[in-house]
């Protein structure tokens, strides 16, 4: 969704007034407005089940919480910052302003109705008078001039203020309520894009029509022209006739440059909405999709959406232009001679035979070159990420010969495909020209005969060649319904996976008083058939403590973490949050009481202000400054000529890796949560910030559940329990001095690291050795 200057196709909506729902409580605005909005676009939802969706605090919702609910209903949602000329002219209502920082409404209709460029003749930018529509759950509709509206919502010390644009996905009327969505993406599903343009749509086919019916006129001015003008040698005639064929060829430009206008910006939202479902789609989705899709082939189907889209707004749309030309046309040359008509008809069915007998062939092709592309696709993203790695180990010859390797299969595929196609055109190109012969020659017979003028002849000549667009219009529709259908069925396999949502609880429940989390005889494999990754996990993790998890790599220590971040789900038995099942809480409201620093965390190509607080729309500077303290970093970035401004690149460019894992533990604890999950966080440390930041960590930890994956555990001889695993199990569990003493695995783990340790000489400053 973008803000295009296309305000009639939701204003055209409007056939009946705007709902207004009121507020049952001082809190209840923003589920209000969602009411609304849902109720404009044919959807009922209870105030208490849109409440349930936004998560709703004493302190109120946000538009994280709005956005969040609304999605979940299948209404699209983004949130921009915007000016009154924005608002007027180009945002698609209705939307979601907030108001008076402290209240939403619904902006449903906007009047801009004049502009002053000038002042005393000097350009002096535009000032808008109109008036805005607004459906407010405190106070019903009310009307607003540009400026008092702009006194409540525009924000202080500026000319721009917060709203949330809403539009419906395409699923949204399939949705229903608390039941269970059917996720097959239909065709119904992609039609359904469409239907907040059928205003446009019904303009289009009149201005289809217009230019079907001035074409239809031409064949009969040729005639006249032929048969009257010259005959009669009358000049004023032909002339009058000339007139009226200017007229008739600058009618139909004009109506095409209609046409036009109206499908650019038409397929220009429907484009944009299509890859935003397909996004949103993709979100929701969980973590081992991605884990086991190639990037390429995911790459590979927001290209599918294109096509599909091109499909229907280009080969579709003109598939029934050029049926209107065909009917009309095909009349016309029918009143002229029946003969001729059948002739062209055998003709043209005979041609589009011979053409489709090569779509079955093509078909396998086209799957085959889809899956090349795909790949194709995940190489160059694979090289351009692991470029590093390629220019140490010299291995630029390699994959340049991969690359190739594709590129040879690549080219047999489109030397085939290139082969069929030079075979069909041949064929097709042979049959339209002994086709358009046999007329030919009918026509000159019935010219001779005196069955036909000689205007009538050049007629079906010129509706010959009208008539034989729409034939090659049909053969273009076949082809690209065959590649619509194959990335149809491509996109059906992403529409139809389960949400990450799917079978775990969707509402804000009160977590038990209770916060330990107990591991009930859990087991994990990737695959049903796969080996098993955990076996039998049974274990407590106590709340309000420090627990280290330590073991061999490939021992299933992160496996553990990532179920308890729910981003796994338990092949067998079941994770406990006091007495309650945990998969009873909603993963949003579980990963809000969340903070995770993972071994292969990402900094996002932004600030890194934003890289810490990410979507915080309210910055809480002191949990920042206290969060970059503990992180040991805040120096750092100070002393940045932009400071918590500065850009970071992609991936984080431009930070050592040290300093990308400094951020990623300010991010964590930015967000203050109840449970910590720490994955090797301190791997890429030197040994002088590990002990600032141990150090620093032990403070925040008091009263956190704190779980804590380490290689060197020397930073885990404090944990208050300390879980060794082996082999996807857990061998031991106790503190360090009671493992120590028992002098099995973990004994082992420590003396390793020791010995390694005394290897390498270390400082006499910093200790090692256990003590």
């Amino acid at each position: 969704m973008v803000a295009l200057n296309l305000n009639l196709n939701t204003n055209s909506m409007l056939r009946k007034k705007f709902p207004n729902d009121r507020q049952l409580d001082f809190m209840d605005c923003g589920p209000s407005c969602l009411k609304m909005i849902a109720k404009h676009y044919g959807k009922f939802y209870s105030l208490q089940y849109l409440r349930d969706k936004c998560g709703q605090t004493k302190e109120g919702i946000s538009f994280l919480d709005l956005s969040h609910a609304g999605e979940e209903i299948g209404l699209r949602t983004l949130s921009l910052k915007c000016n009154m000329e924005d608002l007027l002219l180009k945002v698609p209502l209705p939307a979601i302003v907030h108001w008076a920082d402290s209240h939403f409404v619904v902006v449903y209709k906007a009047e801009a109705k004049r502009f002053k460029r000038k002042s005393r003749g000097v350009e002096s930018g535009r000032k808008f008078n109109g008036i805005i529509h607004v459906s407010d759950p405190a106070k019903g509709y009310i009307k607003y001039t540009v400026q008092e509206f702009a006194d409540k919502w525009v924000k202080a010390g500026s000319d721009k203020g917060i709203l949330m644009a809403v539009e419906p996905q395409a699923d949204f009327y399939q949705r229903q309520g608390n039941e269970k969505i059917e996720r097959r993406k239909t065709f119904e599903n992609f039609f359904s894009y469409f239907k907040p343009y059928r205003k446009s749509f019904a303009s289009l086919f009149v201005v289809m029509l217009l230019v079907t019916i001035l074409q239809g006129l031409l064949p009969f001015i040729s005639k006249a022209v032929i048969d009257i003008g010259i005959q009669t040698h009358d000049i004023d005639f032909i002339n009058i006739v000339l007139l009226a064929n200017v007229a008739i060829i600058i009618s139909i430009l004009l109506s095409n440059i209609v046409r036009d206008w109206i499908l650019l910006h038409v397929t220009s939202r429907i484009n944009i909405s299509l890859i935003s479902d397909y996004l949103i789609k993709l979100m929701r989705l969980p973590i081992t999709f991605f884990e086991n899709k190639m990037t390429g082939d995911i790459l590979q189907r927001a290209q599918d959406h294109e096509r599909i889209r091109s499909f229907i707004m280009t080969n579709s749309l003109n598939m029934i232009f050029s049926t209107f030309t065909f009917a009309v046309f095909g009349i016309i040359m029918f009143i002229y001679n029946p003969v001729i008509f059948y002739i062209f008809l055998t003709g043209s069915l005979v041609y589009v035979g011979w053409v489709m007998a090569f779509l079955n062939v093509r078909k396998k092709l086209d799957w085959e070159y889809f899956g090349l592309v795909s790949k194709n696709q995940s190489y160059w993203v694979e090289t351009i990420d692991s470029i590093q790695d390629i220019k140490i180990n010299n291995y630029e010859k390699h994959r340049r010969w991969k690359w190739e390797d594709i590129q040879a299969r690549l080219y047999q595929i489109n030397l085939r495909v290139l082969s069929i196609t030079n075979t069909q055109n041949v064929g097709a190109q042979f049959i339209d020209s002994l086709k358009n012969l046999f007329i030919t020659f009918y026509c000159a017979k019935a010219v001779i005969n005196g069955e036909i003028t000689f205007g009538v002849m050049i007629s079906i000549q010129f509706i010959i060649g009208l008539l034989n667009g729409p034939v090659v219009q049909f053969i273009q529709f076949i082809i690209g319904f065959q590649f619509a259908k194959i990335s149809f069925l491509r996109l059906n396999e992403i529409h139809q996976l389960e949400d990450e949502h799917d079978n775990v609880g969707t509402n804000n429940v009160d977590i038990p008083e209770n916060k330990n989390l107990t591991i009930n005889n859990v087991a994990f494999q990737y695959t049903p058939k796969g080996r098993i990754v955990l076996h039998g996990i049974q274990l407590v993790i106590p709340e309000g403590k420090v627990t280290a998890i330590v073991g061999d790599s490939g021992s299933g220590k992160s496996t553990l973490l990532k179920l308890l971040l729910r981003l796994y789900k338990p092949s067998y038995g079941e994770i406990m949050i006091g007495n309650m099942n945990i998969n009873n809480i909603s993963l949003r409201q579980w990963r809000n009481k969340c903070g995770a620093v993972m071994q292969d965390g990402k900094i996002f190509n932004d600030t890194i202000m934003n890289n810490i607080v990410l979507d915080d729309e309210k910055v809480d500077y002191e949990k920042l400054k206290k969060a970059l303290h503990t992180a040991n970093i805040a120096q750092e970035i100070e002393q940045l000529p932009l400071g918590y401004l500065t850009m970071m690149g992609e991936q984080g460019r431009g930070l050592s890796g040290g300093q990308k894992q400094r951020i990623l533990i300010a991010r964590a604890l930015y967000k203050d949560p109840d449970y910590l999950f720490f994955d090797e966080a301190t791997n890429s440390l030197d040994t002088i910030n590990e002990q600032k930041i141990v150090a620093a960590l032990d403070n925040v930890f008091k009263d956190k559940t704190v779980i804590v994956v380490a290689h060197r555990l020397s930073t885990i001889r404090k944990a208050d329990q300390i879980i060794v695993m082996q082999n996807g199990m857990v061998v031991e569990i106790g503190t360090h001095d009671s493992l120590m003493e028992r002098k099995e695995r973990y004994f082992q783990l420590v003396q390793s690291q020791i010995d390694l340790t005394n290897e390498i000489k270390p400082s006499p400053l910093i200790s090692v050795t256990e003590n």
